[in-house]
């Protein structure tokens, strides 16, 4: 668990990483989660890091999940069991919380590993409380806005605090040992939206940084000159 910027810690797994965002104090308010963790980085082990900050299951008042692949979903039906967090997703991305998304092409490889992972780990389907679209807006956190970033997944979205500069990019790219890569090829659902969703993002304000579920350890203004670099890259092309 890491401090990346105030009041946002990363959650951090062996696989992906998710991000709590904390209010001032346990009086202002409860704890939003941007997506749910996988494998290891789950309910229980959180929670009793939540509790030593002051902050009991019942703060946990929201999980925002930026795409329905299941290294994102795998413990959203038992955080709401455990906190009675309310889930926001993506309304496009329906099909694959629910492990019913229509795969086709390299990307069934994506698919066949999702749903050896769904019968693997027993996938429980989350009750999703309200589906979010691009643009919709929420008071958590100072603000955040759902920006709309395709192509990981049809209804792939980030998140973005415009008070603080800084945008929750989910799985637009990933960077590990400073090598900033694209999500490959079959694990997308439109490889050939994520340039313009790239753009899109670098486009933003973003001098209070970028944060990103597959990384190394790094700072929000890291992960901006990581992105600043591969949007240079793939506008090139």
């Amino acid at each position: 668990m890491i401090q990346v910027a105030k009041h946002c810690y990363q959650l951090r797994g062996r696989l992906v990483h998710h991000y709590a965002l904390f209010p001032p104090s346990p009086q202002d308010g409860g704890i939003v989660l941007i997506d749910g963790g996988f494998l290891s980085s789950t309910p229980h082990r959180w929670l009793p890091e939540f509790e030593k900050m002051g902050f009991g299951p019942e703060k946990v008042e929201a999980i925002l999940v930026t795409h329905g692949h299941i290294d994102h979903t795998l413990n959203l039906a038992k955080w709401k069991q455990l906190t009675g967090a309310r889930i926001f997703a993506p309304e496009r991305d329906q099909l694959h919380l629910e492990g019913n998304f229509p795969y086709r092409g390299l990307p069934r490889i994506c698919g066949g590993l999702e749903q050896a992972a769904r019968s693997l780990f027993r996938y429980e389907i989350p009750e999703v409380d309200e589906w979010i679209n691009p643009g919709d807006k929420f008071p958590f956190w100072g603000g955040l806005e759902v920006i709309g970033l395709p192509g990981h997944t049809v209804g792939h979205v980030g998140l973005y605090s415009e008070s603080r500069k800084l945008l929750f990019a989910g799985d637009l790219f990933s960077s590990f040992q400073k090598r900033v890569k694209l999500p490959p090829p079959w694990f997308n659902d439109d490889s050939d939206r994520i340039p313009d969703s790239v753009a899109k993002a670098a486009d933003l304000d973003l001098s209070g940084g970028v944060l990103i579920n597959h990384g190394h350890p790094g700072t929000p203004a890291d992960y901006r000159c990581e992105l600043e670099k591969l949007a240079e890259r793939v506008t090139k092309r």
